[in-house]
Protein backbone atom coordinates (compact mmCIF):
# COMPACT_ATOMS: atom_id res chain seq x y z
CA UNK A 1 0.00 0.00 0.00
CA UNK A 2 1.24 3.12 -0.84
CA UNK A 3 1.69 5.09 2.31
CA UNK A 4 0.70 8.57 0.73
CA UNK A 5 -3.19 6.61 -0.23
CA UNK A 6 -5.79 7.00 2.38
CA UNK A 7 -6.26 3.55 4.55
CA UNK A 8 -9.20 1.31 4.94
CA UNK A 9 -10.62 4.11 7.36
CA UNK A 10 -10.29 6.86 4.93
CA UNK A 11 -7.06 8.46 7.27
CA UNK A 12 -3.91 9.75 4.87
CA UNK A 13 -1.49 8.92 7.56
CA UNK A 14 1.60 10.89 5.75
CA UNK A 15 -0.81 13.88 5.07
CA UNK A 16 -1.67 14.57 8.53
CA UNK A 17 1.79 14.30 9.95
CA UNK A 18 3.15 16.47 7.24
CA UNK A 19 0.15 19.07 8.53
CA UNK A 20 1.30 18.76 11.60
CA UNK A 21 4.92 19.24 10.81
CA UNK A 22 4.10 22.45 8.71
CA UNK A 23 1.97 23.78 11.34
CA UNK A 24 5.01 23.92 13.67
CA UNK A 25 7.30 24.97 11.60
CA UNK A 26 4.83 27.83 11.06
CA UNK A 27 5.07 28.43 14.75
CA UNK A 28 8.35 28.29 14.81
CA UNK A 29 9.06 31.01 12.12
CA UNK A 30 6.50 33.38 13.88
CA UNK A 31 8.09 32.45 17.44
CA UNK A 32 11.36 33.71 16.05
CA UNK A 33 9.43 36.16 14.09
CA UNK A 34 7.92 37.68 17.46
CA UNK A 35 11.89 37.23 19.26
CA UNK A 36 13.42 39.06 17.14
CA UNK A 37 10.74 41.73 17.04
CA UNK A 38 11.12 41.69 20.99
CA UNK A 39 14.96 42.02 20.94
CA UNK A 40 14.97 45.36 18.69
CA UNK A 41 11.87 46.71 20.74
CA UNK A 42 14.39 46.38 24.09
CA UNK A 43 16.90 48.07 21.96
CA UNK A 44 15.19 50.83 20.88
CA UNK A 45 12.21 50.90 22.91
CA UNK A 46 9.51 51.79 20.44
CA UNK A 47 6.08 51.55 21.15
CA UNK A 48 5.79 50.43 17.49
CA UNK A 49 8.23 47.33 17.61
CA UNK A 50 6.69 45.91 20.72
CA UNK A 51 3.30 45.82 19.19
CA UNK A 52 4.82 44.33 16.35
CA UNK A 53 6.81 41.54 18.25
CA UNK A 54 2.87 41.38 20.29
CA UNK A 55 1.40 40.47 16.94
CA UNK A 56 4.00 37.65 15.74
CA UNK A 57 3.48 36.05 19.24
CA UNK A 58 -0.45 36.04 19.28
CA UNK A 59 0.06 34.79 15.79
CA UNK A 60 2.37 31.72 16.77
CA UNK A 61 0.25 31.46 19.66
CA UNK A 62 -3.03 30.43 17.71
CA UNK A 63 -0.58 28.21 15.37
CA UNK A 64 0.51 26.34 17.66
CA UNK A 65 -3.36 25.67 19.14
CA UNK A 66 -3.91 24.84 15.72
CA UNK A 67 -1.11 22.97 16.20
CA UNK A 68 -2.38 20.94 19.34
CA UNK A 69 -5.47 20.49 17.63
CA UNK A 70 -4.05 18.54 14.49
CA UNK A 71 -1.54 16.90 17.18
CA UNK A 72 -4.23 15.27 18.96
CA UNK A 73 -6.23 14.48 16.51
CA UNK A 74 -3.35 12.47 14.78
CA UNK A 75 -3.02 10.53 18.00
CA UNK A 76 -6.43 10.07 18.82
CA UNK A 77 -6.77 9.19 15.20
CA UNK A 78 -4.21 6.43 15.01
CA UNK A 79 -5.46 4.83 18.65
CA UNK A 80 -8.76 4.19 17.43
CA UNK A 81 -7.56 2.42 14.32
CA UNK A 82 -4.81 0.41 16.38
CA UNK A 83 -7.43 -0.27 19.48
CA UNK A 84 -9.73 -1.43 15.76
CA UNK A 85 -6.90 -3.45 14.23
CA UNK A 86 -4.69 -4.63 16.34
CA UNK A 87 -6.26 -5.14 19.93
CA UNK A 88 -5.55 -8.73 20.09
CA UNK A 89 -2.27 -9.25 18.40
CA UNK A 90 1.10 -9.89 20.67
CA UNK A 91 3.83 -9.73 18.18
CA UNK A 92 6.90 -7.62 18.83
CA UNK A 93 6.20 -4.74 15.73
CA UNK A 94 2.71 -4.27 17.36
CA UNK A 95 4.22 -3.89 20.45
CA UNK A 96 6.56 -0.62 19.03
CA UNK A 97 3.62 0.47 17.52
CA UNK A 98 1.52 0.68 20.34
CA UNK A 99 5.00 1.89 22.42
CA UNK A 100 4.98 4.50 19.67
CA UNK A 101 1.38 5.22 20.10
CA UNK A 102 1.66 5.81 24.00
CA UNK A 103 5.03 8.08 23.97
CA UNK A 104 2.81 10.65 21.47
CA UNK A 105 -0.36 10.60 23.33
CA UNK A 106 1.98 12.03 26.22
CA UNK A 107 3.46 14.63 23.58
CA UNK A 108 -0.62 15.61 22.62
CA UNK A 109 -1.54 15.76 26.07
CA UNK A 110 1.93 17.99 26.79
CA UNK A 111 1.08 20.02 23.68
CA UNK A 112 -1.86 21.92 25.38
CA UNK A 113 0.21 23.37 28.50
CA UNK A 114 2.76 24.41 25.66
CA UNK A 115 -0.08 26.22 23.88
CA UNK A 116 -1.26 28.06 26.66
CA UNK A 117 2.13 29.19 27.49
CA UNK A 118 2.50 30.24 24.18
CA UNK A 119 -0.76 31.76 24.65
CA UNK A 120 0.31 33.86 27.48
CA UNK A 121 3.37 35.21 25.96
CA UNK A 122 2.37 38.07 24.05
CA UNK A 123 0.53 39.37 27.80
CA UNK A 124 4.23 39.28 29.19
CA UNK A 125 5.91 40.53 26.49
CA UNK A 126 7.27 43.94 28.10
CA UNK A 127 8.49 41.73 31.29
CA UNK A 128 11.99 41.76 29.87
CA UNK A 129 11.99 45.39 29.32
CA UNK A 130 11.33 46.54 32.93
CA UNK A 131 13.26 43.33 34.55
CA UNK A 132 17.08 43.16 34.11
CA UNK A 133 18.58 40.45 32.26
CA UNK A 134 14.86 39.93 30.72
CA UNK A 135 16.68 38.37 27.32
CA UNK A 136 17.00 35.15 29.50
CA UNK A 137 13.38 34.72 30.09
CA UNK A 138 13.23 34.66 25.83
CA UNK A 139 15.84 32.43 25.43
CA UNK A 140 14.58 29.75 28.23
CA UNK A 141 10.92 30.00 26.42
CA UNK A 142 12.32 29.40 23.01
CA UNK A 143 14.35 26.59 24.15
CA UNK A 144 11.83 25.46 25.89
CA UNK A 145 9.30 25.32 22.59
CA UNK A 146 12.20 24.19 19.96
CA UNK A 147 12.79 20.96 22.71
CA UNK A 148 8.82 20.31 22.49
CA UNK A 149 8.74 20.72 19.00
CA UNK A 150 11.43 18.41 18.14
CA UNK A 151 10.34 15.69 20.36
CA UNK A 152 7.16 15.85 19.16
CA UNK A 153 8.53 15.99 15.48
CA UNK A 154 10.55 12.75 16.24
CA UNK A 155 7.90 11.27 18.26
CA UNK A 156 5.05 11.69 15.19
CA UNK A 157 7.24 10.66 12.63
CA UNK A 158 8.24 7.26 14.11
CA UNK A 159 4.30 6.88 14.89
CA UNK A 160 3.11 7.24 11.37
CA UNK A 161 5.92 5.02 9.98
CA UNK A 162 4.66 2.85 12.62
CA UNK A 163 1.22 3.02 11.38
CA UNK A 164 2.30 2.77 7.58
CA UNK A 165 4.37 -0.43 8.25
CA UNK A 166 1.20 -1.52 10.63
CA UNK A 167 -0.97 -1.36 7.01
CA UNK A 168 1.41 -3.14 4.77
CA UNK A 169 1.56 -6.05 7.41
CA UNK A 170 -2.55 -5.51 7.42
CA UNK A 171 -2.48 -6.18 3.85
CA UNK A 172 0.00 -9.28 4.08
CA UNK A 173 -2.36 -10.97 7.03
CA UNK A 174 -5.49 -10.38 5.64
CA UNK A 175 -6.78 -14.05 3.68
CA UNK A 176 -8.71 -13.97 0.93
CA UNK A 177 -12.55 -15.05 1.26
Amino acid sequence: MNPRSPSADGIDWASSARRVRWTAMMVFAALVLALALAAVWMRTQSGMFLFLAQTAAAGAALLRFRGAVLETRLVFASRRYINARWLDVRREDIRQLRHCLKRSIKLAISAWPVALAMGCLPLVMELPGQVAGGERIYAITTLFFVLHFAASEAAYRQLVGALVESLELERVCVLPA
